[in-house]
């Protein structure tokens, strides 16, 4: 079954299917694929992942590149919003980043993502980002908007 062939309602029960507890490397998003990062839990409204810092995301220190952590929470934040299923395309409004801490090339990081309200227009959600013994990194706060463009493939609903 092929993303066009999801029925009405069962956008969430395909990505647990398809995507939950794996490296995800071939999701809609080229971005997302590119970040290599496993989807470690999706519910209606949240969604968790983790992945390793690679050299070509860090900064001349040897750390996270901000724009990278950036990249992540956006990622993860767009899971979210697509698990809610509201058969809508959304955008970001805003990405509003707190960096705390960084985190090493070479080390693991989890990033969270949970719907804080779900209006009929926009949907506002907030992220943390944390290393594995729990210190948290980074945190962000995005509203997403309800949008009139489609994918390119046109196919079931995402976040960008």
């Amino acid at each position: 079954m092929g993303y066009k062939d999801i029925p009405a309602g069962g956008i969430l029960e395909y990505i647990k299917q398809h995507f939950e507890g794996k490296l995800v490397t071939d999701s809609r998003s080229p971005a997302g694929n590119w970040l290599q990062f496993t989807l470690e839990k999706i519910e209606k409204g949240s969604a968790t992942m983790s992945l390793e810092v690679r050299p070509e995301m860090t900064n001349p220190y040897g750390h996270i590149h901000g724009g990278m952590m950036a990249l992540v929470m956006d990622e993860v934040i767009g899971w979210a919003v697509v698990s809610l299923d509201m058969n809508a395309n959304y955008t970001s409004l805003n990405l509003n980043v707190d960096f705390l801490y960084a985190i090493k090339q070479g080390e693991r990081l989890r990033a969270s993502a949970n719907i804080v309200r779900a209006g009929k227009k926009i949907i506002h959600v907030e992220c943390k980002i944390e290393n594995m013994d729990g210190t948290l990194l980074g945190k962000a706060s995005s509203n997403l908007i309800v949008t009139g463009m489609k994918p390119a493939d046109g196919e079931f609903p995402v976040a960008s």
